[in-house]
């Protein structure tokens, strides 16, 4: 029986997806299994998998649904009893699954061990993906309504009896991992492990790639479910998450404001306001917007994104989550 599950989802990327598979091969732990799930690929993953000539693989090929339900179709077919992440852009350093296994067999009251990593632009720059004001372990629920922890799904390793019944929300696409995080730091803690790393790779069209480019709503929607849905007894105290939530609508009004669209900036900014009233700077800022002209608005019939329902969705059931008190 493996010790370790490694989970790699990957959709058309075959040549990727087999350097990540080969990262693990070379690692100097060895007790483990490799599923590869294959979420819909219509290139040649599948056979450029199998060309790779080791029985620790396990090939899955499932329709298309997205990473969270690649990874949730991972965790149902593992046997380890530790999961860890690998997305199949990303690769680990050859002592990576030795450190972080060692490390949760020497601390039993933690459910998740992450690491470090670093980013590989796509002009072939590196830089380190951790600041150190993000390095921390322990309960970590409040953090995320602060400083919020940088935690890479490919640089986890978590106990399986932790997140036993515990699910990606297949609804999510962009930011997935930070809502079952959000969501586990209740149930668990989690240990920093600055001995390692892995490497995460920046490449055109990647989710990577679209964290730094693209303008969405995703982690105000997850921090506001949370907050409304799912914060029995106040474990994020209110002052804190109003705030955090009021200072993410502020930074997606400025981001819209300078991309022309006048009235998706206005109505974020006023949601701003409302989740924190406290904040001058708030009230300048929708002057200013509420100048910007009518005409040269580049989204005229922009919408509120509609908040994300009190339940997720996984393995094609609706999950009811009511978060408890460890």
């Amino acid at each position: 029986m493996p010790l370790v599950s490694v989970i790699i989802p990957t959709y058309n990327r075959s040549r990727l997806v087999k350097e990540a598979i080969e990262s693990v091969l070379s690692q100097t732990y060895t007790n483990f299994e490799i599923l590869v799930i294959d979420d819909g690929s219509i290139d040649d993953t599948g056979e450029e998998v199998k060309k790779i000539k080791d029985s620790r693989i396990r090939y899955f090929y499932k329709q298309n649904g997205g990473i969270a339900s690649a990874r949730n179709a991972g965790v149902d077919n593992s046997k380890g009893k530790y999961i860890a992440l690998l997305d199949s852009d990303d690769l680990y350093t050859e002592k990576y699954l030795e450190i972080m296994t060692g490390r949760l067999e020497e601390n039993t009251d933690f459910g998740l061990a992450y690491s470090m990593f670093i980013n590989i632009l796509p002009d072939g720059t590196r830089e380190n993906g951790l600041k150190e004001d993000r390095f921390l372990s322990g309960t970590l629920i409040r953090n995320y309504f602060q400083k919020m922890p940088c935690i890479l799904p490919s640089a986890t390793v978590l106990r399986k009896e932790a997140i036993n019944g515990f699910y990606f929300d297949e609804n999510i696409k962009l930011g997935e991992d930070i809502d079952f995080f959000l969501r586990l730091s209740v149930k668990t803690k989690f240990l920093c492990v600055p001995e390692t790393t892995v490497l995460r790779r920046f490449l055109k069209g990647n989710i990577s790639e679209q964290y730094k480019t693209k303008i969405s709503p995703s982690l105000i929607l997850i921090l506001e479910r949370f907050f409304r849905h799912m914060n029995n007894n106040g474990i994020v105290p209110a002052s804190l998450a109003r705030k955090k939530i009021g200072r993410e609508y502020r930074s997606l009004a400025r981001t819209h404001a300078k991309a022309g669209n006048r009235k998706a900036s206005i109505k974020l900014i006023k949601k701003a306001i409302k989740y924190y009233p406290f904040d001058n700077n708030y009230y300048k800022f929708l002057l200013r917007v509420l100048f910007m002209s009518r005409k040269k608005d580049k989204t005229p019939n922009w919408q509120m994104p509609e908040p994300l329902p009190p339940y997720i969705v996984a393995l094609g059931k609706k999950i009811q989550y009511s978060v408890q008190d460890k």
